[in-house]
């Protein structure tokens, strides 16, 4: 295998860092924090629901941005490869 080709291969694996996932699941528990928002209102169990909420959305941002790392990393690599 060429250099050539091991600069496309990575190229290929940073494509396919699963980045879009934890967006995804960040916005699905922003719904289900507005629903439970709607179902309970502003009661004391829907704010300890809200801060697990935010506690995990919070993660999901390090989660984020570990694999946007990732990506970053694998495309650097890609790149040492095309330069070296």
């Amino acid at each position: 295998m060429t250099i050539q080709e091991q600069a496309q291969q990575l190229e290929q694996l940073a494509d396919q860092v699963p980045t879009g996932i934890a967006l995804a699941t960040k916005s699905e528990l922003a719904d289900l924090q507005s629903q439970v928002l709607g179902l309970l209102g502003e009661t004391s169990t829907a704010t300890a629901i809200q801060g697990s909420i935010q506690l995990a959305s919070q993660q999901i941002d390090d989660v984020a941005a570990a694999l946007e790392n990732v990506r970053i990393q694998i495309k650097d690599a890609a790149q040492h490869h095309l330069q070296g």
